[in-house]
């Protein structure tokens, strides 16, 4: 783990620098020699920073799980929502008053992604973040889980907030000051953003539920309010608060039913889907027009690199299993985010960078004209199943 003065340009050494005072061995940073670095870490640019504590608050019923579920699904595919851009993460979702929802609402957008091709899981086992040893279990499993995956970044949700503080009182600023500081040692120690859901108070619909010590404390908040247009009722997530970064424009949802199946009675079930006021059809079936973007030749590595994790990953759960071309081209993200606005250019994009690999000999092309990682042999282990995180 880097520590402050890590990450800071480090001091140019000097008599008078070896001479200075410090404390319990640290020395300040100087901040004439200080340098701004603009390229700040994020899971989603302008709403989630890595190594950050955040929270979205809302009334019941605006669609919290959904609007969630939604964002957890761009960010485990890597693909931008909406203008805003993501990085790919594994998405730890810590549900612990409804798993089972959770996964409903994420079914829209993960149903179509085969094993390994996105790190999106529930888990409903809670830990108590007012208890010190159970903070530094959880962080250890969180980091494993993240080393599973073989993610750069991490998302870790918590819903809800009050049933994830043991005893604790959510009105005891002692008490909420103790969990926000074991959240931020979790955010800090793993590099994941961790968010929690929570709710707001019956008096004041536009702050958190609770001691003020939760708000202070918080690097991103987030509120949910409803508000109307001219198709109905549209749940607004308003940036009310951004420690690092400018706060930026509210986003607007509307939670419409996806039809998931029948039942036995022939009857349609559907499940709450949350889908951006501006529809994005990056995870959807549907194809939408946008707008053209050029495509920076540089980037062709990052794109190989990309389908080569996606086959990778893949062959952990089916090692003989072949994948289209277009299949694969529905399933990478990140560098591929550029393209996909274009189908043409994106199939091209995806088959330049399968070519790639082809000839490197990490891909291998099997005669029914699919394609998979060429020693998936190498990424199976009889002890992988044991180790790898599940839903309790």
């Amino acid at each position: 783990m880097l520590t402050f003065k890590d990450k800071i340009v480090k001091n140019t050494t000097s008599t008078k620098a070896l001479n200075a005072p410090t404390f319990n061995g640290v020395s300040p940073v100087s901040a004439n020699k200080f340098q701004i670095n603009p390229n700040r870490p994020f899971i989603v640019k302008g709403l989630l920073l890595a190594g950050q504590v955040g929270m979205i608050a809302g009334e019941p019923n605006l669609g919290k799980s959904a609007i969630m579920s939604c964002i957890a699904s761009h960010v485990a595919m890597g693909r931008d929502m909406g203008d805003m851009k993501v990085k790919r993460a594994a998405v730890l979702y810590v549900a612990a008053e409804d798993p089972e929802g959770i996964l409903e609402r994420a079914y829209p957008y993960m149903h179509n992604a085969p094993d390994g091709a996105a790190a999106f899981e529930v888990l409903d086992v809670v830990p108590d973040l007012t208890d010190p040893r159970a903070v530094k279990e959880f962080l250890a499993y969180a980091e494993a889980f993240r080393e599973y995956h073989q993610c750069d970044y991490l998302l870790i949700v918590f819903d809800t907030l009050n049933l994830s503080i043991g005893d604790a009182d959510e009105n005891s600023a002692r008490d909420m000051s103790r969990v926000f500081r074991h959240a931020q040692f979790i955010a800090k120690s793993s590099g994941a953003h961790v968010l929690f859901i929570h709710h707001v108070g019956t008096s004041d619909k536009g702050r958190p539920r609770g001691s003020s010590a939760m708000t202070a404390t918080l690097d991103t908040l987030l509120t949910l309010e409803k508000a109307e247009d001219d198709s109905g009722v549209v749940a607004m997530l308003l940036q009310k608060k951004q420690k690092r970064i400018r706060k930026g424009r509210a986003l607007a949802f509307r939670i419409e039913p996806f039809e998931a199946g029948t039942d036995d009675d022939g009857d349609i079930f559907t499940v709450p889907m949350a889908v951006p006021f501006k529809h994005d059809n990056s995870l959807t079936i549907s194809k939408g027009a946008k707008t053209k973007r050029s495509t920076k030749p540089s980037v062709s590595g990052e794109r190989a690199a990309e389908v080569m994790r996606l086959l990778k990953g893949m062959a952990k759960h089916d090692a003989g299993k072949w994948h289209s071309r277009k299949d694969i081209g529905e399933l990478v993200g990140g560098p591929f985010n550029e393209t996909r606005a274009n189908s043409d250019n994106h199939r091209k994009a995806v088959s330049r960078a399968l070519e790639s690999l082809q000839k490197a000999g990490s891909v291998e092309k099997g005669e029914c004209g699919g394609f998979r990682y060429a020693a998936p042999f190498e990424v199976i282990d009889d002890g992988t199943e044991s180790e790898n995180p599940t839903l309790h």
